[in-house]
């Protein structure tokens, strides 16, 4: 986390706490776009085993299917919940921003 210091111009203790808070929710996008794109590799790796279940020269048994479906459901929870994550913070930030915007707050 880089946390902006008073010494950075602005001049506004209230500025600078929204601008701490703003950074620190970016960390937090930082990873939920991590959990997303962690899901996409795992995804890549269902994709491949069921190339190799397709050309394999048996039938999958059911039990592999179930497995390998029990994991693609998984990695779509993943996915889904990194969005709802990125969604929310995304709303914080401007929440936080409305703050610095409002007309009545001193120091800008």
């Amino acid at each position: 986390m880089s946390y902006i210091n008073n010494s950075n111009g602005w001049g506004n203790q209230h500025t600078n706490h929204v601008a701490n808070k703003v950074d620190h929710i970016a960390d937090k996008i930082s990873f939920a776009v991590d959990m997303v794109a962690n899901a996409a590799i795992n995804l890549d790796g269902a994709q491949q085993e069921l190339l190799t279940l397709a050309n394999a020269p048996y039938p999958p048994q059911s039990t592999q299917l179930i497995s390998l479906a029990n994991r693609i459901a998984a990695n779509k929870r993943q996915i889904d919940d990194g969005l709802a994550k990125i969604k929310e913070m995304a709303r914080t930030i401007d929440q936080e921003t409305n703050q610095i915007q409002t007309p009545h707050q001193r120091g800008w």
